[in-house]
């Protein structure tokens, strides 16, 4: 007679029910491993560039620095940061850095307020309730930043001219070297300001209505700052005969429209120089106060489509551009085609 199979359950591993966890974990302890060694080595790079500009003249102070960011980002923070070389100086408020670890290149910067800038002479105080950048880099340098503000507010003191104040609803601006000018160290710019608030421009102008400002240009020779005083800098800008491309400058301040094309560099005097395309719309109060109110200001309005004329049909037609003859930045004066604008005197900017 055949005996009975014995009774009873097979034991089966758990190893495959533990296997998930137990992987992850190894995994969490690999990568927080890894974190902190990023961190070191961003701390020493930190070091060693702090160092290299050291050495070139340009001191920067992270107060309070610390690294954070796990388990994916690298983030430096800064309670305030302050700069300088030479008689230059500058200060922020708090600044946080941060980057991806997996997109170290790609460097999103938040600033807190205020900023002062001064070399002794001239001082800009700066205010926002936002400020953000962002740079973008390569193996190769630099690709772009970009830097945007909300109700920016900022004050110039110590210039010829005397004081000039402006703010805004936002700030926008963009930077990337020109890629097919590098032989003379172009620099693409486009900016805007939405809803400015600028008194010199209502004064020169007139009206009250904010203003929106848009520029597209180009600078040449834009290799860097060396360290000097504003002044300085400027005239190192000017012997290397660096100038300004404008591609496009236009502003737009209730009825009254300016659109500019051109080209302006600084003559031995310190003085704008070159050549400009305008056209333009409402800008009777700007003509009169160029020519002192005078007859010819009013004459040259209504030829330009800005007198009432030029919208006597049509009382509340949004006036159109018109182009104005050629406006040159010459030996110190302004000068309309072939007529020299009367009461104007281009000043040395520093």
């Amino acid at each position: 007679m055949d005996q009975a199979a014995p009774g009873g359950h097979v034991r089966r591993s758990r190893f495959w029910l533990y296997a998930p966890f137990i992987l992850l974990l190894l995994l969490t302890i690999a990568w927080t491993v890894a974190w902190f060694v990023i961190r070191n080595r961003t701390a020493e790079a930190l070091d060693g560039w702090l160092a290299a500009e050291a050495r070139a003249g340009r001191e920067w102070t992270c107060q309070d620095r610390r690294i954070a960011g796990y388990p994916f980002r690298i983030e430096v923070i800064c309670t305030a940061l302050d700069f300088k070389r030479g008689a230059v100086t500058a200060s922020f408020g708090r600044t946080e850095a941060v980057a991806q670890v997996y997109q170290p290149r790609r460097i999103i910067t938040e600033v807190a307020g205020p900023l002062r800038v001064t070399d002794g002479t001239v001082t800009v105080q700066g205010s926002w309730d936002l400020f953000q950048a962002s740079l973008n880099a390569s193996q190769t340098g630099l690709q772009r930043i970009s830097v945007a503000a909300n109700a920016p507010k900022v004050t110039v003191t110590g210039l010829p001219a005397g004081e000039l104040t402006g703010s805004g609803k936002r700030l926008e601006l963009h930077m990337r070297p020109n890629p097919s000018r590098s032989a003379d160290q172009a620099r693409d710019v486009a900016a805007s300001v939405t809803e400015a608030r600028i008194p010199l421009l209502d004064a020169l102008i007139g009206g009250a209505e904010a203003t929106n400002l848009n520029a597209d240009v180009t600078v040449t020779q834009a290799d860097g700052f060396k360290g000097g005083t504003i002044a300085d800098e400027m005239e190192l800008w000017r012997k290397a005969g660096g100038k300004l491309d404008i591609l496009m400058l236009s502003a737009t301040k209730g009825t009254r429209q300016i659109e500019t094309k051109g080209e302006l560099r600084l003559d031995e005097q310190h003085r704008p120089a070159g050549q400009l395309n305008v056209a333009a719309a409402g800008l009777d109060g700007l003509l009169g106060n160029l020519t002192g109110g005078r007859l010819g200001g009013n004459l040259l309005g209504m030829l330009l489509g800005q007198g009432p004329r030029a919208n006597a049909a049509q009382p509340n037609a949004k006036p159109q551009l018109a182009s104005l003859p050629p406006l040159r930045l010459e030996n110190g004066f302004l000068a309309m085609g072939p007529f020299v604008i009367p009461n104007v005197r281009l000043q040395p900017l520093y």
